[in-house]
């Protein structure tokens, strides 16, 4: 519903919107940046609980706005003199998706108001964010569904009973970054979030077709997830397994190549480039803009049993995935390493990280955004995941019945591919 202030600003925003082209997802401007300060981009992400809207600008700028609350309007006002908006940043963009319904800029001399208009029962968290590296000066607003945490909980809890129910052996594949984290870029714009998707998905799909196993991914599309909330989705869900796929990238341009597998290191990252690498890695949560948080401070000798045991299998599963990767060839093997990744904290389960090529490599990015040699990495992947169950001498069998299957808002879609092939020879360098 609309009242009569909202009409006029809309009004406005749309006569405004028919002097310039917008995309529905993304709307950046390219050039110079202007003299002055600027709107330089508008863009959204929906995920199953909630949409992200960013505004990027060209310098840093001051906003008035609250930092969270609840109602069908938010307004952001920038008072900065001069502040324009960049060729092809919308006036008007309509999202409709279940949490936000719009979006208006309107600049005049005196600066810009932001206008979203929500969907009946969301709450919001709205914060700016500081420019780093590639990453210019963004407004963030994250505009969270009604009801959205119980709906999660419940569709977490009942892919556990699912599992328990049906006697599987449950794999949670993590594709890495996501959303505003497009992760490392390689040559021709080729990006880290899209190669992971693309793997996990083949890797799901290899892994779905095996009898008594299911793999559900931590997002199916482009989103942002914080890191810690990634293994915390697969522990509510009861996993067996968690392997997160990333890209690796090198500071030199084209150097660096190979493939390597990490697992957790309570002492430290086996040398400076891994502990480089693990903190290049977590930074995903700075720029996701999820504040630091302080390290679970968990006790106890149950605890600390567990976590052994989980380092352990976390060894194997990472030898027999970069075993079934190595005899492929194609991308030679670094080894097994150890670093404090965020998102192999968990004691729940053996948890590794596979870093499956440098992207920043024009040899191994042609590969990378190949979907051939996607579909084959999945295979030896899958393959991995079949030797590790034999070696941890866990039994697969046919599930007792079949689990419903999962919706792709469910986070959980598989895409199909080719059949696990026998099992690989040879290993890799560890």
């Amino acid at each position: 519903m609309r009242n009569g202030r909202r009409g006029k600003v809309l009004g406005a925003a749309i006569a405004l919107a028919c002097l310039c082209a917008f995309a529905p997802c993304v709307a950046r401007a390219d050039g110079p940046a202007p003299a002055e300060p600027a709107i330089s981009a508008v863009r959204n992400w929906s995920a199953p609980s909630n949409t992200r809207v960013v505004f990027d600008f060209t310098r840093t700028v001051d906003a008035v706005m609250p930092d969270s609350g609840s109602g069908r309007q938010l307004v952001v006002r920038i008072p900065a003199s001069g502040l324009v908006t960049t060729p092809g940043v919308p006036r008007f963009l309509a999202v409709g998706d279940s949490a936000v319904d719009s979006i208006a800029v309107v600049t005049e001399p005196s600066g810009a108001t932001l206008t979203l208009w929500l969907a009946a029962g969301t709450s919001f968290r709205a914060f700016s964010l500081p420019a780093s590296e590639d990453k210019p000066f963004r407004i963030v607003v994250d505009v969270t569904r009604a009801g959205a945490q119980d709906a999660e909980n419940r569709r977490l809890a009942s892919i556990a009973a699912a599992k328990r129910r049906d006697r599987v052996r449950l794999v949670y594949i993590d594709a890495g970054h996501g959303g505003d984290d497009s992760g490392a870029r390689g040559p021709g714009g080729v990006l880290e979030k899209n190669v992971t998707l693309a793997v996990a998905r083949e890797l799901a799909g290899q892994l779905n077709k095996l009898p008594g196993v299911r793999a559900l991914l931590t997002r199916d599309s482009d989103f942002f997830i914080p890191l810690r909330q990634r293994y915390k989705i697969a522990e509510q869900a009861r996993a067996d397994l968690f392997i997160s796929i990333h890209c690796n990238s090198s500071r030199r341009r084209g150097s660096g190549s190979g493939t390597e597998v990490y697992f957790l290191s309570l002492k430290g990252a086996s040398d400076a480039a891994d502990r480089d690498l693990a903190d290049i890695e977590n930074a995903a949560d700075l720029v996701g803009g999820v504040p630091p948080q302080a390290e679970d401070d968990v006790v106890g000798v149950l605890y600390n049993v567990r976590r052994n045991s989980a380092l352990e299998r976390s060894q194997l599963l990472a030898e027999e995935l970069l075993d079934h990767i190595a005899a492929d060839r194609r991308v030679e093997s670094r080894g097994i390493k150890q670093a404090g990744f965020a998102v192999l904290k968990s004691v729940e389960f053996p948890s590794v990280l596979v870093e499956t090529a440098f992207i920043n490599n024009p040899r191994e990015v042609k590969l990378l955004k190949d979907p051939e040699f996607q579909a084959a990495l999945g295979r030896q992947l899958a393959a991995g995941v079949v030797s590790y169950f034999t070696k941890a001498g866990v039994q697969l069998g046919a599930p007792s019945a079949p689990s419903a299957p999962a919706t792709p808002s469910d986070s959980s879609r598989g895409a199909a591919g080719s059949a696990v092939g026998a099992r690989a020879t040879g290993a890799g360098s560890h």
